[in-house]
């Protein structure tokens, strides 16, 4: 894969799927700003990716505030003269039967899951229009896709990611700058045994990580508007059968 000149800004880069994102594009060269609600954790990794040669900075980021979104775009502007790579990775969800959600519950996960999304990626679209090459990369849900018992919020939210990420990557066709969508499924710390996928067992953060990282670089220029799904045959539906 190649990435000339690169710099990226990863959202919720310090968590599960962010922290082996930052350091494979790190290890590729390509300058990252990792922008988290945590900022402690943050700044511990951006200081690892420099124990091991990397180029990496950290900033504040609530995904919620239109003031902290474009606070910390003026920053990373400001310390890397330009964002080539976005990936929208940060996001929340919690557990509640639809029937007993209470309007507040609904508006949190769709303000950080979705309008968060459009947030950040407003504050660094002009710079790569400007450009003339951008790669914009949102993190959805297999959730987003076919939808979830008790999590209806956020299936909603990632949802409107999915079509989020269909409609601008038309928008930008023509601009050199390619939108696409990562539908990530069960995700752990460790590839814990379940029969919940058709491999048998979860996926890890790493493995997501690859993909986003094939998606921001150079050779994907034909690449766009497109929803990947990494779930481990989830999506294909219960296991009825032991094959």
């Amino acid at each position: 894969m190649k990435f000339v000149n690169r710099s990226a800004v990863v959202t919720g880069g310090a968590g599960r799927v962010g922290r082996p994102l930052c350091e494979k594009l790190c290890d590729h060269g390509v300058a990252v700003a990792i922008a988290d609600l945590d900022l402690a954790k943050a700044e511990e990794l951006a200081a690892a990716l420099h124990a091991r040669g990397g180029q990496a900075r950290a900033y504040p980021l609530d995904v919620t505030s239109t003031e902290s979104v474009n606070a910390m775009a003026r920053s990373v502007l400001a310390d890397f003269g330009r964002v080539d790579i976005l990936i929208n990775n940060a996001g929340v969800w919690k557990r509640q039967l639809l029937s007993e959600m209470s309007e507040a519950f609904w508006t949190m996960h769709i303000d950080l899951n979705l309008t968060g999304t459009f947030r950040v990626t407003k504050a660094f679209l002009p710079g790569m229009q400007a450009a003339g090459y951008g790669r914009i990369i949102n993190l959805s849900s297999i959730a987003g896709e076919v939808g979830l018992p008790y999590f209806g919020a956020y299936a909603a939210a990632k949802a409107g990611v999915i079509i989020f990420t269909k409609t601008l990557a038309m928008e930008l066709a023509k601009q050199g700058i390619t939108v696409n969508c990562v539908s990530p499924g069960m995700i752990g710390d460790a590839p814990n045994p379940t029969k919940t996928t058709w491999v048998e067992r979860y996926g890890l953060g790493h493995e997501v990580a690859d993909l986003l990282v094939f998606l921001a670089s150079d050779d994907t220029s034909f690449i766009t508007g497109v929803d990947y799904t990494i779930d481990g045959g989830r999506i294909l539906g219960p296991r009825y059968a032991d094959v």
